[in-house]
């Protein structure tokens, strides 16, 4: 009788262990509503690849260049950094609850980096990255989330912009157009009509209507309220920022042609090339100029706290330098301990 009551008992508790895994993974499966404004990251950010994204929730999600473009994640101030994934990822996005991205190319090996090795777009759930699934297999990249839609470029027949809800089970064309999906306010995306007259261009999101914002070429637009920071393409590719209210136009710095740009609270930060190229900074109202590193740079990314950037010919060493403040350039040797870390416990 005890032994009966023993195997009643266990089995009871191994139904109970087994309904709770699987209530367990149904959270973790279940994509809720985001609010309306929801931005998965910054314009900037994206024009420069996607690499770091500052997420609600606390950390910074970024792909390690020290460790085959695999995501960590990590506080502003580089604290507590972690990997996440054994996959590449760029065009990082983050929401409340799952991270989305896209891979570009496999590393190879084993497990699950071996197992999710073709080119699309992807997500997974903060409270276990195990939990990544692929939403579009795609060849494309330049995603953004948008509320409870993400935006991405498609180069399968032809260059598009294609819309996928955050559950991978609604996909739709959006523009026959090859455009750098990346700046969105207030449910409409901006972007240069590339096809035309690189005029500004603006989409409702929702309905998928397109109108001309300013007979401006202004690339990598970044709109924040009024102000439309860019570069100007037929003058001689200038700093700008425009007035979008009035269309008046401020240029900021046309010394030199400007090929990237990102911003923070306060600053435009920006690589100039001439006989003399520098990565620089300057204040939101053209004034303060300041060279952050002299030589060439690209892939601008933008925290609260840092500025990240890449010496053109290579991926590494990546630099930093604060956000605001005094400039003061060092390496971002978090990501490199953090990646030394992982393959020394590996």
């Amino acid at each position: 009788m005890k032994k009966k009551l023993i195997i009643i008992i266990s089995s009871i508790v191994a139904v109970f262990l087994i309904a709770l895994l699987i209530l367990f993974n149904t959270v973790l499966k279940k994509d809720t509503t985001n609010p309306p404004g929801t931005i998965g990251n910054t314009a900037g950010n994206l024009y420069n690849g996607g690499l770091f994204c500052e997420s609600s929730d606390g950390y910074v999600y970024f792909s390690n260049l020290y460790d085959n473009k695999t995501m960590y994640r990590m506080h502003p101030d580089e604290t507590g950094a972690k990997k996440l994934t054994h996959t590449s990822c760029e065009s990082i996005n983050a929401d409340a609850n799952n991270v989305y991205f896209y891979q570009g190319r496999s590393n190879g090996g084993a497990g699950l980096g071996f197992l999710i090795s073709q080119t699309g777009i992807y997500k997974f759930n903060k409270k276990d990255s195990n939990t990544i699934t692929c939403l579009d297999r795609v060849l494309g990249k330049y995603l953004i989330l948008a509320d409870n839609d993400l935006f991405y470029t498609s180069s399968e027949d032809k260059v598009s912009l294609k819309k996928s809800s955050i559950d991978g089970k609604t996909k739709t064309v959006m523009l026959e157009s090859d455009i750098l999906p990346a700046s969105i306010q207030d449910s409409t995306f901006y972007y240069i009509n590339n096809q035309k007259d690189l005029h500004l261009m603006a989409m409702d999101i929702k309905t998928g209507a397109t109108r001309q914002v300013l007979a401006e070429d202004i690339y990598m637009p970044i709109i924040e309220g009024n102000n439309i920071y860019g570069i100007d393409i037929h003058d001689n590719y200038s700093l700008i920022k425009i007035d979008a209210s009035t269309g008046t136009k401020t240029v900021l710095d046309n010394s030199a042609r400007v090929d990237m740009l990102n911003v923070t609270d306060n600053y435009i930060y920006y690589q100039t090339s001439s006989s003399l190229p520098a990565l620089k900074r300057v204040l939101k109202d053209g004034t303060n100029m300041e060279i952050v590193a002299s030589g060439v740079y690209n892939s601008i990314h933008v925290t609260s706290k840092y500025v990240y950037f890449v010496g053109f010919s290579s991926e590494i060493p990546v630099y930093k330098t604060p956000a605001e403040g005094p400039i003061s350039v060092t390496t971002f040797d978090t990501a490199l301990l953090a990646a030394r870390e992982n393959e020394d416990n590996n």
